[in-house]
């Protein structure tokens, strides 16, 4: 999406349901100027927290790293992405410790793992799992408040059970093959086909995004068939789309 589609994404977000959610936009860039500026937008169309990426490709040094959070952290509650299987760069415990002093730090969600993840909760530091596969036990084991999901777009209720209703590991295993599925190409491939085959969304894919390949979409209906399709998004009947029913735009 452009610049201008993501804030417009999160104003709406906030207009259908800011006054029962918190609404956290993801207005975070490798370039500090474009993430100080989305971030400013992000507040003024009303969302209540930002996620903060550290900068991806051009990556920066650790000081740089420092700069770059403490320059966007003043304008509201932020919550420190930690992803370096997208960005290259795995944000170092210390440099969160240095932004612990900050008013609007409002956690972390951490991919690195749940020993990662258990050494931030002894410190008392709020952290989010951003890994599905491990969030039940990241959650009941090693302390977590909860996950930021991919899969709770699918199955929201599901996946609300999975971190608020006590330990279950019987629903981890049943959501396992999906929480699978959908990371078995880089995530939103696997999201979008799977919303496109419940008729949620358009099978329109802009490039270089592509949906799943034939066989994994015929998987994805077994899987929905498993789980119960009454656990999903949506009122249709899940679709075994084929190649031809997919647009694929690359000027938009």
């Amino acid at each position: 999406m452009s610049w201008d589609e993501h804030i417009m994404l999160i104003s709406h977000t906030v207009n259908c349901f800011g006054d029962r959610i918190k609404v956290i936009g993801n207005t975070g860039s490798n370039s500090t100027r474009e993430a100080i500026h989305a971030t400013e937008q992000g507040f003024a169309v009303g969302m209540h927290g930002a996620l903060h990426i550290n900068p991806y490709y051009g990556k920066t040094s650790m000081d740089g790293l420092l700069v770059h959070f403490r320059s966007v952290i003043p304008m509201g509650p932020s919550i420190i992405y930690n992803v370096p299987g997208r960005t290259g760069q795995d944000i170092p415990q210390y440099v969160i410790e240095k932004l612990l002093s900050y008013p609007n730090f409002a956690g972390v969600k951490e991919c690195m793992g749940n020993n990662r993840i258990e050494e931030y909760c002894r410190q008392d530091i709020t952290v989010w799992s951003g890994n599905d596969d491990e969030c039940h036990d990241a959650r009941w084991v090693h302390g977590a408040q909860g996950v930021i999901s991919v899969t709770s777009n699918l199955v929201p209720l599901l996946m609300h059970n999975l971190l608020f209703e006590g330990k279950n590991n019987l629903l981890n295993q049943k959501l396992r093959p999906l929480m699978n599925w959908l990371f078995v190409e880089p995530n939103p491939i696997g999201l979008n086909t799977a919303l496109a085959q419940l008729g949620v969304i358009r099978p329109i894919f802009r490039l270089p995004y592509v949906p799943l390949n034939l066989e994994k979409r015929r998987e994805f209906v077994n899987i929905v068939k498993t789980i119960g399709r009454e656990h999903f998004v949506g009122d249709k009947d899940v679709q075994l789309l084929k190649d031809d029913d997919f647009l694929l735009v690359g000027r938009y």
